[in-house]
């Protein structure tokens, strides 16, 4: 492994390192403030459906990202393409339905204010995931423009497993956040 190459990834898996704890931080804040409210129960019935849709899209996102990594250290440069636009398109959706969540869960705290006040806490927890997956889509539009340039092979494509790691780390987030909204009660 050449230097640089070391050295992008060891700040890569110290970036992810952080925002895990950042995540780890803000669950159990999320559980030790749900709990001590003592307040209605948050259950699939009344939590927004396009919240629980759009895991879907996050499991898409994964999927296609694992699919171009294994594409391009085969060196089939045509399916590598197609997965990363895939990831791209998928990503949108998600974000979509993330946006649509969003507003639900604002219209669910102004009905809800004076029974609880979860709506509130899940709705920035779930915005500060929605500005990572973002931050995921600029990432990924910068390795999709230089895939469009035959800039990876099979040699040299550690950008794009960067890439699928950090998207395979929001997906678990994402994941490990839906089951505390729901088992913290």
């Amino acid at each position: 492994m050449r230097r640089d190459e070391y050295q992008a990834k060891f700040g890569f898996y110290l970036f992810i390192a952080s925002l895990t704890s950042f995540f780890l931080a803000g669950m159990l804040a999320y559980a030790i403030i749900t709990m001590a409210n003592k307040s209605p129960l948050l259950t699939v019935s009344i939590f927004p459906k396009s919240l629980i849709f759009g895991t879907l899209g996050m499991f898409g996102v994964s999927f296609a990202m694992h699919r171009a990594v294994v594409n391009v250290r085969r060196e089939r440069q045509i399916p590598f393409r197609r997965w990363l636009y895939t990831a791209g398109i998928v990503s949108i959706i998600f974000l979509v339905c993330q946006t649509i969540g969003l507003r639900a869960l604002i219209e669910m705290h102004a009905v809800n204010l004076s029974e609880t006040k979860q709506f509130g806490l899940i709705f920035f927890l779930v915005l500060v995931h929605a500005l990572h997956v973002v931050g995921g889509m600029t990432f990924l539009s910068g390795v999709i423009m230089r895939a469009r340039h035959d800039t990876y092979d099979h040699e040299k494509h550690w950008t794009v497993d960067i890439c699928a790691i950090y998207w395979h780390f929001l997906d678990v987030v994402w994941l490990a956040m839906l089951g505390i909204f729901f088992w913290a009660h």
